[in-house]
């Protein structure tokens, strides 16, 4: 599996990207699994679960993007680790469901190793903490080919999200690694994730 960190991009220059790797590996499912790490200029992105009612007032110089990933809308930005896994879900004998599990557990586990208590809501994907929401899963499957992916809160600018109701969930609030671990960056915990990336995927 080949790990490519590809800094602070544009959401767009990302998405090419996956799309490309992933049409290659669609074609020929011997293509090495490749995961593309990233932080994102600001963008919000909308999910196929997305309603007009998850959008409160979103600033014009911010792009907004439709795709194809499941889940409502949501913000990525500095300070947040984005992660996308372009892999063969029956190359790893994972389902849909313990592949979404998977992405989950790397991120409970990257916030274990940092003294943080992670865990899942038996009513939202994501990762949650006793402060909020902190990591982030919208995914889309194609014959077993997955793309799209997570993103983990280090020290994102919160105050983006107030513009929306994130994922759709009006109850929990966001939160960041920071908020435990003031002044940590998201170089800190990227060499936690990544070998939590690799003991999973």
């Amino acid at each position: 599996m080949k790990i490519i960190d590809l800094g602070l991009t544009e959401y767009q220059q990302a998405l090419r990207l996956q799309k490309r790797i992933f049409s290659e590996k669609i074609r020929d499912s011997s293509v090495e699994d490749t995961v593309l790490i990233t932080e994102h200029f600001p963008v919000y992105t909308t999910g196929k679960t997305t309603s007009q009612e998850h959008i409160r007032e979103i600033p014009p110089d911010i792009p907004v993007y439709s795709i194809e990933r499941g889940g409502s809308v949501t913000f990525h930005g500095r300070g947040q680790i984005v992660v996308y896994p372009i892999i063969h879900l029956q190359g790893k004998k994972l389902s849909v469901k313990n592949f979404v599990w998977t992405l989950e557990e790397i991120m409970i586990e990257t916030l274990g190793e940092l003294g943080i208590n992670g865990y899942r809501n038996e009513k939202y994907r994501g990762v949650f903490t006793d402060r909020g929401k902190v990591g982030f899963v919208g995914v889309k499957i194609s014959r077993f080919v997955s793309y799209h992916g997570m993103s983990l809160n280090v020290d994102v600018d919160k105050s983006f999200f107030s513009r929306i109701i994130p994922c759709g969930i009006q109850d929990i609030p966001v939160a960041n690694i920071s908020d435990f671990i003031p002044g940590v960056t998201p170089q800190q915990v990227k060499p936690i994730l990544i070998e939590k990336i690799k003991k999973f995927l």
